[in-house]
């Protein structure tokens, strides 16, 4: 009993070490070696390296010794460590290169996946493949990680009670004690180890299938809701549906809701998946419809890339869809194909996690640089299609995608030459402003001038000789010159009307009224006034009593069969019709 209480003790004290060490190692990096590593990709290798190997040395000890982890974890955080740090290259500098995000979510992706192929290879390397034993580390990984997190934010809420209390009695002991730099890392990392130890003792009460046998009672709810958006999706227009980023990235967050939840109720073996009967036909069930999530998210991806060309979001959105549909595909067959389909999944499972690994460890490399597609893919769209500045992604090139995206935006400074100035001055701008909501208010002008002429051009203005120009109308707001121009362009005759004329003789300046069709029939219509070059919109016009504008009342208006008349004030008469600018 003595043997093994002092084997506990010496457990948890080897833990609570390594935890402080890695505390202070990341303190040691955000503080100290910044000062030493000045040349900032070193310092991203470092930095890499060093977080990435204690995340997963903490990772793999208590189930291992903590000398048996050493090695698989300096190797993996190695690979990593050096594939981020090519990665880094892309980028200028390392806020650049933060604010990316996708490249430190793969070298995540690298370090959380491999963990539990490098704890297999410390078992026994045999079995690498070994489904079951896999499944257990990764799941017990997870719940380790939780639990432990959750004791030091409880530690913590322990320490600063603590404090309160001797405060009181002015004691400021712990106060002093985290006024000194380190000391608040060394905490967290002595609690995480603890907490990391602690757990793994107790894996018998705190163990994954707990939280997996809660995860089974969603199959249900989840088929349900997928059975039912299916059959609404099959029956609307997939393209005015799924042509947005953010549903597409909504259906892949199901999709893998969906991968997470078949596995679950599969688990390590058929005699530990969930039992015959209905929920063993819902799991088949969400398996064969993972498929239809699968090909909704890579239709909505493909209008949205096809639309507007590669983006890095755009891009780990395929990726992600890509392999979403592999699993789907591996599912649905497994199903399909009768007997043994629980276990065909499983294998497929691991097979899949390898690909995972490599895609992310590709995304790393130049063979899938992601700023230099996305570069290319835009330049081109914006010489293809004639873009203007406020819809080109000039920002993005600047300052986002790194020195492929300057690369790009050298190429395009150099194909435009002096024949868009309204590029030179986008351009000019993006080294003035500190941000991108800054640069879209100097290409504001330029977007709103874009829909002005194509409102104007789609507007039919009485008297014809009236002289007005694009620039008249910049006084409007920048959403009705949007919503007005796209409306405008879709009407067939008569389409939307301008009328001007001499409604206040007192006044300089002319006033009028913009005809607007809101259906077949009707119109609606909004007063507008000259003052000096600009044209203003005023109220919205009201009909006396139950009369309504109409295409017929339009069509007058067209033809010359109206007159301006007065009676106490000068009106628009159509027939019985009156109308007076409200302004």
């Amino acid at each position: 009993m003595h043997t093994q209480e002092g084997r506990t003790a010496a457990g948890r004290a080897e833990m609570a070490l390594v935890g402080g060490f890695a505390g202070l190692s990341i303190w040691a990096l955000v503080e100290q070696i910044p000062e030493v590593v000045t040349q900032p990709h070193a310092y991203l290798a470092v930095f890499s390296f060093v977080s990435g190997f204690f995340a997963v040395l903490l990772g793999l000890s208590g189930p291992y010794r903590v000398a048996r982890s050493i090695w698989p974890a300096l190797c993996l955080s190695a690979v990593a460590a050096v594939l981020f740090f090519a990665a880094g290259l892309r980028f200028d500098t390392l806020e650049t290169f933060f604010d990316a995000g996708y490249p430190a979510i793969a070298w995540a992706i690298l370090l959380a996946v491999g963990t539990p192929f490098a704890a297999s290879l410390l078992r026994d390397h045999r079995m690498v493949w070994d489904y079951v034993h896999l499944f257990d580390v990764s799941w017990g990984i997870l719940v380790r990680y939780s639990a432990a997190w959750l004791f030091a934010g409880v530690f913590w809420a322990v320490v600063f009670l603590s404090d309160a209390l001797l405060q009181i009695v002015g004691l400021t002991v712990i106060d002093d004690l985290l006024d000194i730099d380190a000391v608040p890392y060394l905490i967290t990392g002595v609690a995480l180890g603890l907490g990391l130890s602690v757990v793994h003792e107790m894996r018998d009460y705190l163990s994954p299938f707990l939280v997996l046998r809660l995860l089974r009672l969603l199959i249900p709810v989840v088929l349900a809701v997928v059975v039912v958006f299916v059959i609404a999706a099959l029956l609307q227009d997939p393209g005015a549906l799924f042509g947005s980023l953010s549903r597409a990235g909504t259906l892949l967050a199901v999709a893998v809701a969906m991968i997470s939840l078949v596995s679950v109720a599969l688990d390590r073996g058929d005699a530990d998946a969930v039992p015959s009967g209905w929920m063993r036909w819902a799991t088949g069930a969400l398996a064969l419809l993972l498929p239809v999530i699968a090909a909704l998210a890579g239709y909505a991806l493909w209008l949205r890339v096809a639309q507007h060309g590669w983006t890095p979001p755009r891009l780990a959105a395929v990726c992600s869809a890509g392999i979403v549909a592999i699993y789907a595909l591996t599912y649905a067959i497994a199903v399909m194909t009768g007997r043994g389909w629980m276990r065909r999944i499983r294998q497929a499972n691991i097979l899949i996690a390898g690909l995972v690994l490599a895609l992310a460890a590709l995304w790393l490399t130049p063979l899938l640089n992601a700023e230099r597609i996305s570069s290319a893919s835009q330049v081109a769209r914006i010489l293809r299609e004639d873009l203007s500045p406020a819809d080109a992604p000039l920002w993005e090139l600047q300052n986002d995608w790194g020195r492929a995206g300057q690369r790009g935006l050298d190429f395009l400074i150099a194909q435009m030459g002096n024949d868009h100035p309204e590029y030179a001055k986008a351009i000019a701008a993006l080294s003035k402003v500190p941000s991108k909501w800054e640069l879209e208010q100097v290409t504001q002008d330029t977007r709103e001038l874009r829909d002005a002429k194509a409102l104007l051009n789609s507007l039919s203005i009485i008297p014809a000789e009236a002289d007005i120009q694009a620039q008249n109308l910049l006084a409007w707001s920048g959403y009705r010159l949007r919503n007005w121009a796209e409306l405008c362009e879709k009407r067939s005759d008569p389409g939307c009307v301008l009328l001007l004329g001499d409604f206040q003789p007192t006044q300089l300046g002319r006033e009028g009224f913009l005809f607007l069709p809101t259906n077949g029939r009707n119109f609606t219509v909004f007063s507008v006034f000259e003052r000096g070059a600009d044209l203003f919109i005023g109220a919205n016009v009201p009909t006396e009593g139950a009369m309504q504008v109409t295409r017929g009342h339009v069509e007058h208006i067209m033809e010359g069969r109206f007159e301006v008349a007065p009676s106490s004030r000068n009106s628009l008469w159509i027939g019985a019709l009156e109308l007076f600018p409200e302004f």
